[in-house]
């Protein structure tokens, strides 16, 4: 069972971080040629990590207190 979650996390995790990345070079934002292109992709990493950390947290809660 925790092999399964951990896997699903996994999987939405990588799946959403690749989606944005992919809305990132499809608007033209991947480049990191400044500081400030590092720091606003490094922004968008954490967000979307927070995002799926946040939708797992609510889903799990209470599943590993046991």
């Amino acid at each position: 069972m925790e092999k399964k979650i951990y896997e699903d996390v996994h999987n939405y995790t990588k799946y959403k971080l690749v989606e944005m990345l992919i809305d990132r070079m499809h608007d033209g934002k991947l480049e990191l040629d400044n500081l400030n292109a590092i720091e606003d992709l490094s922004d968008d990493i954490l967000m979307t990590l927070a995002i799926a950390g946040l939708k797992f947290h609510n889903e799990l809660k209470g599943n590993f207190d046991k």
